[in-house]
C-alpha cells in the first residue's frame, strides 16, 4: 500500500478531562515525527461539530463524554457515507471487552486502554502513527453492518484464547486423572 505523503498531522481529540487532554497531547507531540494540529472537543456534540466542519486525518475519541457519548459519536461518524473513512481511535479508561466490542462493530479502527505511564501512551501513540495509513481501508459502519476482517480477528482473537486456556485447563485435569488411576491413587 502507498503511504500518504504528509507535512503534519491534522487530529481531532474528542475528550472531556483537561488533564487526560494535556497528557495526549504532549504524548501525541512526542509520538510524531511530524507537527501535530490538534483540535479539542469536551463533549460529544462538540465532537460532531468539528469532525462535520473539517475531517481530520485521525480522531482520537474518549466513550465517556457529556452529551453525546464516544460510541453514539462512532455510529453517527461511521453511519455517514462522506464521513466513514476518517480513522477514530477509540482512547479510553475503560478496559471492558464489552466497550471495545461495540467500538468495533461501530466502526472503531483502534482501541487503546489509557495507560498509567506516559510513556507507554507515547508508544502506543506512536504504532497508531506509524500503521494510520491502513486505517481508512478499514471500512466498517454504523452496528449491523458487515465487520471487516480486521474487527472480526480481533473477536475472534478473544474467542480463541478462551478456547485454549479451557482447552488446557481440561488437559490437564485430564492428564491428573489419567496419572492418579495409573499410579493407583485413584480405583
Amino acid at each position: 500500500m502507498r503511504r500518504r505523503v504528509r507535512d503534519q498531522w491534522r487530529v481531532l481529540l474528542a475528550e472531556d478531562n483537561d488533564d487526560h487532554a494535556l497528557l495526549i497531547k504532549m504524548a501525541l507531540e512526542k509520538a510524531s515525527e511530524l507537527p501535530v494540529e490538534l483540535r479539542r472537543a469536551k463533549n460529544g456534540d462538540e465532537a460532531v461539530s468539528l469532525i462535520e466542519a473539517e475531517a481530520p486525518d485521525l480522531m482520537l475519541l474518549d466513550l465517556k463524554m457529556p452529551g453525546r457519548s464516544g460510541h453514539e459519536v462512532l455510529a453517527f461518524v461511521k453511519g455517514r457515507e462522506d464521513l466513514r473513512s476518517i480513522p477514530i481511535a477509540v482512547l479510553t479508561s475503560s478496559d471492558r471487552d464489552e466497550d471495545m466490542a461495540r467500538s468495533y462493530g461501530l466502526g472503531g479502527n483502534h482501541f487503546l486502554t489509557k495507560p498509567e505511564d506516559p510513556a507507554q501512551l507515547e508508544e502506543r501513540l506512536r504504532s497508531l502513527l506509524k500503521n494510520l495509513d491502513e486505517l481508512p481501508g478499514v471500512s466498517r459502519g454504523a452496528e449491523g453492518l458487515a465487520t471487516t476482517a480486521r474487527s472480526a480477528l480481533t473477536y475472534e482473537s478473544v474467542q480463541l484464547r478462551a478456547v485454549l486456556t479451557w482447552g488446557t485447563v481440561v488437559v490437564v485435569l485430564v492428564a491428573l486423572v489419567v496419572y492418579g488411576w495409573m499410579a493407583g491413587v485413584i480405583p
